[in-house]
């Protein structure tokens, strides 16, 4: 019995956890409303169709890496729902890209939304709405011991503007 308890209480919290109600308004608008009372507006017209997302917003990418062509329009689709990511940056004087010395400090890496002031230390995901969504935990002002962090995959070169492990 405790078993199926269990079970039931893990169901219900990875439900609740992502989930979210989609409501148009009467002009068009998309409101996304979230269980914990939080809300984003989209307009439709915001959204656009990913040919022109991917022309307005591919030069504002990031250079330096080689992308796919989704690679790339996922990054477009991103960068105009407003993420950015800020890479991970040595605290310690020690710290380089690569190396894993234990006593090396950094400063975590992280996304965050212009447009909704959201934090996401995951990379934020499509949702059914067509929206991306992160985590909502913010490590903006955070840092680690333990050496050198994963390196970035993609999006979080594309989306960046400075820092990170040299790309070749």
């Amino acid at each position: 019995m405790k078993r199926f308890v269990c079970i039931l209480i893990f169901i219900f919290a990875v439900v609740s956890i992502f989930s979210e109600e989609i409501v148009t308004r009467a002009d068009g608008t998309k409101v996304i409303l979230f269980d914990d009372h939080t809300w984003i507006v989209q307009n439709e017209s915001d959204l656009g169709s990913l040919a022109k997302l991917t022309k307005q917003y591919s030069p504002l990418l990031r250079k330096g890496i080689k992308a796919t062509d989704s690679e790339i329009q996922i990054s477009c689709e991103m960068l105009s729902q407003g993420w950015k990511y800020t890479m991970p940056r040595p605290k310690s004087a020690q710290a380089a890209w690569g190396n894993g010395d234990g006593r090396t400090t950094w400063y975590n890496g992280f996304w965050h939304n212009s447009k909704t002031g959201l934090y996401s230390v995951s990379t934020p995901q499509k949702r059914e709405s067509g929206l991306y969504l992160g985590d909502n935990q913010d490590s903006s002002n955070s840092w680690r011991n333990g050496g050198s962090p994963a390196l970035p995959d993609v999006f979080m070169f594309l989306l960046s503007d400075t820092g990170g492990p040299a790309f070749r």
